[in-house]
């Protein structure tokens, strides 16, 4: 066990803290691949009712989408500047590299093969979430990212 005296936190705000929307933590996305090529996950957590569905090649699953949920909502609630409320608009950095140390991953040839398609998928992801009980219906439905413009290989 480590003493809590020996634990560093991290000059970023994004690493000493983080946030994620209420929903993401009764709710999630898969954390494995779904099987047979299911395009719809739906989640439940007494009235509340989280429904993914795919538009892309398949669900995002895994720490990537989540890890990057949680630094956008991160970004968003801290007022951080890559984030523009009146467009709503989030910055991830203007290449692939970049993003990779804005959210503190190491940076390798591996990474492009593996959290591209992740995140390809999770910004073509839609959610439908409910809150239905006997005597009301509630719900709104969204896709992550209406519109999105990665360089993935673009050099430094």
């Amino acid at each position: 066990m480590t003493d809590s005296t020996d634990i560093e936190i991290p000059d970023e705000p994004w690493m000493s803290h983080a946030f994620i929307s209420k929903l993401m933590t009764q709710v999630s996305l898969p954390y494995r691949r779904p099987k047979n090529g299911i395009k719809e996950v739906v989640r439940r957590n007494g009235t509340l009712t989280a429904k993914f569905t795919a538009t892309g090649d398949s669900l995002p699953y895994g720490k990537y989408p989540r890890l990057f949920e949680m630094y956008a909502c991160t970004m968003v609630k801290t007022g951080d500047p890559s984030f523009d409320p009146e467009t709503r608009t989030l910055n991830l950095g203007t290449t692939f590299r970049e993003f990779l140390r804005l959210l503190n991953i190491e940076i390798g040839g591996r990474q492009l093969k593996t959290i591209k398609p992740q995140l390809d998928n999770l910004f073509r992801c839609a959610y439908t979430i409910s809150n239905d009980t006997d005597s009301t219906s509630n719900g709104v439905a969204f896709t992550v990212a209406t519109k999105w413009q990665i360089d993935w290989l673009r050099n430094e």
